[in-house]
């Protein structure tokens, strides 16, 4: 496996919500990176799926959610997509950078 350490975090017009560490440059995966991960389809689909979701529901041109139940079932995503990944990658730490969430108790929702 070529990384110890991914983040997982969505961001305006990116292929995948999967990002390299810092000291590896930081970029984003691209949807051949998740290949080579060797995700399942189900998951390799879910993290495409809520990336898109971010896309839709968090507009750039808008800067924030279309709704607080969009926000709300992105951070919820966002942890099942986390737990997943965990389980389909034991060597691999996923840190879930949640920055377009603001006012939802994240910590109920990691529950």
């Amino acid at each position: 496996m070529p990384f110890e350490r991914l983040r997982l975090m969505s961001d305006y017009f990116a292929p995948t919500p999967v990002w390299a560490p810092a000291d590896l440059g930081g970029f984003v995966l691209s949807t051949e990176h998740l290949d080579d991960l060797g995700l399942d389809e189900t998951l390799r689909t879910g993290l495409l799926q809520w990336q898109a979701f971010f896309d839709e529901h968090h507009p750039v041109d808008l800067c924030g959610w279309d709704s607080p139940l969009s926000c709300t079932r992105y951070a919820g995503e966002g942890f099942r997509l986390q737990a997943a990944l965990a389980r389909a990658l034991p060597g691999v730490r996923f840190d879930l950078d949640l920055w377009p969430v603001r006012g939802v108790d994240t910590e109920v929702l990691a529950l």
